[in-house]
């Protein structure tokens, strides 16, 4: 039973209802009984009632005791309990507000979605840590982010997103509250919590909301290491739905795209991929696994680390502490019969020895490395004393590449006479190669402008460079009598080699990329 208690008109409006208690009695029910809930005190509940419907209202009671709620009554008569019944208007209008705020959070992307984000560091009062996180990790996703940094600095912690290559500084908070949520994030990445003096990796899902309710996951890889002022942490998001996708849907275009299909078509010998770091390894190197992928071929992978898991195929993560690296997993993966092998990176001598050997004796072997172009890759391997004539007899192709940003908000202009001199060259080149490559140069480029909503020069998405050496006989024979990269390259243009400077000035051209986007790349 209740203690009963009588409240006026003045003490009724006087009240600050906690409006989110209202949805425990629905809003017919509190019209029919005359009760509602305005107040909670730990699992007290405040009920306003006329008590002219007295059975109502013990029901509604008995059900709230039934939840473990105690109860505590107020009366008034009709004229007040009505002043009290417009709270509910005051929810509907409330719960209108927040579902318009999560349909405006759902539907942001790009600067909308970073404007959010820091509207929700003066909101986050009433949200728990987690659901804080929660918010501002879906957030920059929707705001294209590949990644998320909070780094510790003197005036607080600052949380930046890195787009499109760039980072971009969002919100900077204080280190107290930081502490909170770092622990929060440790204990979601199941890291240990206790330590803080050796960096830590680990990996949770968020849920991405979709407006019909739903909702689809996104893996977010973290790296945790201590520095001077507590620990930074990096959060990259891994979205297979998105990233796995056939090259013809990426970046490849019909040219190399031919290419690639005819490597691929073959069933032994070696492919490198190579890039600078930030190129989307990860999208190449997937896409090429998922291509191949079916339960005709066994597939056997060992990667650092593991980013997407795929069915059929036999995937291994290196685990250096415990002695497995790539050179003790090659050692052994012969003897499970693969017919293609990826080794996430050559680092090594014996690493890229193995690999050539798997090649030569009828495996197709996909590998990486990390370097500036295509050509550069055989020199590195022979610098790393990898003999020439191996190399030449396993290498089939290697494929270049190189992210640029794509624009968006644009201007025409007429280039100077030096730029326009440089993209004639490169056109003569191009069209040595292949004339049908060559979009037609009419004296106008576009650069990006000023967007004033983002208060950026705007580029928006990125787009990929592409080189592809196809290693033919002419260019086994030149790195088999160990020619320098100079060299190679010279006789690899003779027999239709694209270079990542050719693709980009056919970018230019189709106005899809600025000619100052591909200086800032390739160092021209």
């Amino acid at each position: 039973m209740s203690n009963a208690r009588i409240y006026s008109a003045d003490q009724i409006k006087k009240i600050d209802p906690d409006l989110d208690l209202l949805s425990l009695i629905t809003r017919k029910t509190a019209e029919s009984s005359q009760t509602l809930v305005f107040r909670k005190e730990e699992w007290k509940l405040h009920i306003l009632t006329t008590n002219n419907f007295p059975q109502l209202f013990h029901q509604v009671e008995d059900r709230l005791e039934i939840q473990w709620y105690e109860t505590v009554a107020y009366y008034t008569n009709d004229e007040w309990f009505s002043l009290a019944y417009n709270w509910y208007q005051k929810l509907e209008s409330k719960t209108q507000q927040l579902e318009e705020a999560r349909r405006q959070r759902i539907l942001a992307s790009g600067q909308d979605a970073v404007a959010i984000i820091r509207k929700l560091v003066d909101d986050h009062k009433g949200m728990s840590d987690e659901e804080f996180l929660f918010q501002i990790l879906v957030l920059s996703y929707q705001a294209w982010a590949s990644d998320v940094h909070f780094q510790a600095e003197e005036s607080g912690v600052v949380m930046r997103i890195r787009k499109d290559g760039f980072l971009q500084t969002v919100i900077i908070f204080p280190h107290a509250w930081w502490k909170k949520y770092l622990m929060k994030l440790k204990y979601m990445a199941w890291t240990k919590m206790n330590v803080d003096i050796t960096s830590q990796d680990g990996r949770f899902e968020i849920h991405v909301p979709k407006l019909d309710g739903g909702s689809y996951w996104v893996d977010v890889r973290v790296s945790v290491m201590p520095w001077l002022r507590w620990e930074s942490v990096v959060m990259r998001f891994l979205d297979s739905s998105k990233w796995l996708m056939t090259f013809d849907k990426i970046w490849f275009g019909k040219y190399h795209l031919d290419l690639l299909h005819r490597q691929l078509d073959k069933h032994y010998w070696l492919i490198l991929v190579t890039w600078p770091t930030w190129s989307w390894k990860t999208t190449t190197v997937y896409s090429l696994i998922n291509h191949l992928n079916n339960p005709d071929k066994k597939i056997i992978t060992l990667e650092d680390p593991v980013e997407y898991e795929l069915p059929w195929i036999e995937q291994s993560q290196i685990n250096r502490d415990k002695g497995y690296t790539f050179e003790v997993w090659l050692t052994w993966v012969l003897r499970h019969d693969p017919d293609i092998i990826v080794v996430w990176e050559i680092r090594t001598l014996e690493a890229a020895e193995m690999v050539i050997n798997a090649a030569l004796t009828w495996h197709l072997v996909i590998s990486t490395l990390h370097t500036n172009s295509a050509i550069e890759s055989i020199a590195r391997l022979v610098n790393m004393w990898v003999k020439p004539y191996m190399l030449a007899t396993a290498l089939n192709a290697v494929i270049g590449q190189r992210l640029v940003r794509r624009l968006a908000h644009n201007e025409t202009y007429t280039p100077n006479s030096a730029d326009d001199a440089y993209i004639k060259e490169k056109s003569a080149e191009i069209a040595a190669v292949n004339s049908k490559l060559l979009p037609t140069y009419a004296w106008t480029l576009l650069r990006p402008k000023w967007w004033e909503r983002a208060r950026t020069t705007w580029y928006e998405w990125r787009t990929a460079l592409i080189e592809m050496l196809d290693v033919d006989d002419t260019n086994t024979q030149a790195i088999m009598t160990w020619k320098n990269a100079v060299e190679i390259s010279d006789i690899a243009q003779k027999n239709a080699f694209l270079t990542l400077e050719h693709h980009a000035i056919i970018k230019v051209i189709e106005w899809i990329t600025s000619l100052a986007e591909v200086r800032r790349h390739l160092w021209k």
